[in-house]
C-alpha cells in the first residue's frame, strides 16, 4: 500500500510535543500510571469531495489521562480537572498559531478543534485514580 500514512504515530509524535506531557503516551492503550495519556481514534469521516478529487475529512479522537482522585474536600480533583482544562487550551493554542500534525505532501491541514467545552471524568477505580477525557477534530483537506 504506497502512499499510506501512519497518521496515528504522527498524532502520537505532535501530542508529546505538549509540555503537560508527564508521563507516558500510547495509541488505544491508558497505563495505570500518574500523569499518563492515551490517543483514543474515533473516527475518519469524509465530509465533502469536491470536484478536483480532493476530499475535506474530519480525524476524530479521544485524549485520556490518568490522574488522582480525592475523596475530602482538598482541592485535588478541581486541580485535576484544571489540569484537564490546560490540555484543551494547548489544543486551541495549537490551532490559533497553526501547528498542526504533519500528515505529509497532499495533506492541508484546516483546524485541530475541542469537541467539547469541558473535559469529563469518564471512569474512576478502586485504587483512587481517575481516567479524565476530552474529544477533539483534527480537519485537513487531502489532494
Amino acid at each position: 500500500m504506497s502512499g499510506l500514512v501512519n497518521k496515528e504515530e504522527i498524532m502520537l509524535e505532535w501530542v508529546r510535543q505538549c509540555p503537560l506531557m508527564t508521563n507516558m503516551l500510547l495509541l488505544n492503550w491508558l497505563i495505570d500510571n500518574e500523569g499518563a495519556g492515551a490517543i483514543i481514534p474515533i473516527s475518519e469521516t469524509v465530509v465533502s469531495d469536491f470536484n478536483d478529487k480532493s476530499k475535506l475529512i474530519h480525524y476524530d479522537f479521544m485524549l485520556q489521562f490518568i490522574y488522582s482522585l480525592s475523596d475530602t474536600t482538598d482541592t485535588v480533583n478541581t486541580d485535576k480537572m484544571l489540569d484537564i482544562r490546560k490540555w484543551q487550551n494547548w489544543i486551541e493554542e495549537q490551532d490559533e498559531s497553526g501547528n498542526f500534525p504533519d500528515f505529509g505532501a497532499g495533506y492541508d491541514m484546516q483546524e485541530i478543534q475541542n469537541l467539547a467545552v469541558m473535559p469529563n471524568l469518564a471512569q474512576t477505580f478502586e485504587d483512587g485514580k481517575g481516567k479524565y477525557q476530552f474529544p477533539a477534530r483534527l480537519i485537513y483537506l487531502k489532494n
